[in-house]
């Protein structure tokens, strides 16, 4: 019986291990018809989604709420922090680069203050000094930056692009896009996603990335798709998310949607950059209809 409980386990570790993509992707050397470069393809995907935010002179305030997968909890239960990182509020003022999140989950609430001058977190109030926490909530948080805010973070970090080989998937052609990413996400002084670009609308429709600042994903890249589109003010932004680790194992890791989304409420920086939000940040953005 033992002997068949191993046989079972070894046969769902290779199958996981099975299959894994590819990075940095294949087709590097790729060959195209259509006269379009990385930037080219870059910037229709920015004009896509309305624009570099950075430029926005106000604040952006999100609602989401989400599922970990139990395997990536067992894997990675500090960067998954599923614990505390179930439901969120975020607000981002992207003209002085602030960006703090309110996470809360059946441990209670985790408070992450990121700065261009660095980061502070805090779970239930109190602030956190355990580097390794630190560090793996850096990453993080720089990822879902990415992930809610699109091409604009790309227009801010990517220090190379290149076109790789494009890709078919249900029916829809994306062209790719390799981009460097200098800073990487977190302490990770680089990082390299692939943008999968719908070639018929020009939006985001995934990135693969590595993840390069924290010890135990060094080497190890995830994907996520953008199910889902609406348009906030003058943007296009994603609601709706899926995320999968793509190597060494391949498996699903996190679902996530947008529950609200607001605009220009006009907090100021004392009121999202201690333990918890004040005043004007204080409210759930406006649910979605």
């Amino acid at each position: 019986m033992m002997r068949q409980s191993v046989l079972a386990t070894l046969l769902a570790f290779a199958t996981l291990l099975s299959g894994c993509a590819s990075f940095p992707p294949t087709g590097t050397n790729a060959r195209f018809d259509d006269g379009l470069d990385a930037a080219a393809i870059f910037e229709a995907c920015m004009a896509a989604h309305g624009g570099d935010l950075r430029a926005y002179p106000g604040d952006i305030n999100l609602s989401t709420d989400g599922h970990w997968f139990g395997l990536i909890q067992k894997i990675q239960p500090i960067v998954s922090d599923a614990g505390f990182r179930v439901t969120s509020e975020e607000r981002y003022r992207p003209r002085d680069g602030l960006y703090s999140v309110h996470h809360e989950g059946p441990l209670g609430t985790k408070q992450v203050v990121r700065t261009p001058n660095g980061i502070a977190v805090y779970y239930n109030g109190k602030r956190e000094s355990d580097p390794v926490k630190i560090s793996a909530t850096a990453m993080t948080n720089d990822a879902f930056q990415m992930f809610h805010f699109g091409p604009s973070f790309f227009k801010a970090r990517a220090t190379a692009m290149a076109r790789v080989a494009d890709e078919n998937e249900n029916g829809r052609t994306y062209r790719r896009v390799l981009a460097t990413v200098t800073p990487g996400f977190g302490e990770s002084s680089q990082d390299q996603v692939v943008l999968w670009i719908d070639a018929q609308t020009s939006r985001l429709f995934r990135v693969h990335m590595t993840l390069n600042g924290f010890e135990s994903t060094q080497g190890a890249h995830v994907d996520t798709t953008f199910l889902d589109y609406r348009n906030v003010g003058p943007f296009l932004l994603p609601v709706r998310f899926h995320e999968r680790v793509r190597g060494p194992l391949r498996i699903d890791a996190h679902d996530w949607h947008t529950l609200g989304i607001d605009l220009d409420r006009g907090w100021t920086a004392a009121d999202i950059t201690g333990a918890a939000f004040e005043g004007a940040a204080t409210q759930a953005a406006e649910r979605l209809q």
